[in-house]
């Protein structure tokens, strides 16, 4: 899983901005705003709806957004039962959006393998507070102790969460991005739209339907070298990215691992960098986050998810390895492809 605070992304709080909307091309609108001090673009490509049911419709979907996003803060809902699950197992009463969110990551948890896995929570703080270091042996095996998906215990209404031992902690930040991206998009269609691209963060997109000139959406996406690659093609799909390494938070030059390997409890150090695509954002998150862990070794996890696919970028060379058929990727051609200095047709 992606660790939430200390080691991994940080994250940037602050009030919505309000950005206009722009006309990208005759019948498409883009609009980006601020969800927690991190960017959503919506991309819509549909000429049939006035400027003034788009604008309601995105001051609407910003307050959802936000509320969803808000889950995983410290006053968050997450953060709130981690407090109770500190000393004991619960019961612990729940919201049921949380519920049913907490329902996902377990699912997760069995596609992969316990691979994905949102109960890391120990682990986590073991690092944390090691200064991102490597803990001490005897540490990680108390963490380990009190990890694993499968010793949660979720009521079927989504409202009551127990554990079967003592002092576990959820961080299901791997999938942050991947719920605001499925409430959006549940949004836009629940309006009747049908072709548009949600991206939140730069880290997992939704596409629906078609862009401009009924040509499928693109996404431009990097190597392991942080090099622009090439683009994934989507229609009704969705696309995680995860790498393996960030900068270092002291600021210091190098890269740091920021996902654990739930198995041992240590950081993944290998250069990665996973496309994940499936039907739906939250699949294609678990994908790219398992993938970042198991590496060549995801086949299994990405067999289990319909219509699910991964490219890896690792190692010395450019091509990446390809698993499943859903993923269409076309290499940049040239320097300039995808930049503001390419030459238009």
């Amino acid at each position: 899983m992606r660790i939430r605070s200390g080691l991994g992304l940080s994250i940037l709080l602050g009030a919505c901005a309000v950005a206009p909307i722009v006309t990208v091309v005759p019948g498409q609108t883009s609009r980006t705003f601020l969800i927690n001090g991190a960017p959503l673009t919506i991309s819509l490509n549909e000429p049939g709806v006035s400027a003034a049911s788009i604008k309601k419709l995105f001051v609407q979907i910003r307050a959802e957004a936000t509320t969803v996003d808000n889950i995983f803060f410290a006053t968050g809902a997450l953060e709130l039962l981690n407090n109770q699950l500190r000393d004991g197992t619960g019961p612990v009463r729940i919201q049921p959006r949380t519920g049913r969110m907490i329902a996902d990551a377990m699912r997760g948890y069995e596609i992969t393998g316990g691979i994905f896995d949102a109960t890391v929570g120990p682990l986590i703080v073991a690092w944390v507070a090691a200064k991102g270091e490597m803990p001490a042996p005897s540490v990680l095996r108390h963490a380990l102790a009190r990890t694993g998906s499968d010793k949660l215990v979720l009521s079927r209404d989504y409202a009551t969460l127990n554990t079967r031992v003592r002092g576990m902690r959820l961080e299901p930040g791997g999938m942050r991005d991947g719920w605001v991206v499925k409430r959006v998009s549940e949004m836009l269609s629940s309006r009747r739209l049908v072709n548009f691209m949600v991206n939140f963060r730069g880290s997992c997109w939704y596409a629906n339907g078609v862009a401009a000139d009924d040509k499928p959406w693109k996404v431009l996406v990097s190597n392991h070298r942080t090099q622009r690659a090439g683009y994934v093609y989507l229609t009704n799909q969705s696309l995680s990215v995860s790498v393996s390494l960030v900068p270092r938070p002291d600021g210091k030059p190098g890269k740091k691992g920021h996902i654990v390997d739930p198995r041992n409890g240590y950081m993944v150090r290998e250069s990665r960098s996973v496309i994940a695509v499936a039907p739906s954002p939250l699949d294609a998150e678990i994908l790219s986050t398992a993938t970042v862990v198991l590496g060549s070794q995801a086949e299994r996890s990405v067999a289990r998810v319909d219509g699910g696919s991964v490219l890896i970028f690792y190692g010395k060379g450019d091509a990446p390895l390809k698993i499943g058929t859903s993923a269409t990727f076309t290499p940049v051609k040239s320097l300039d492809d995808g930049t503001y200095f390419q030459k238009t047709p």
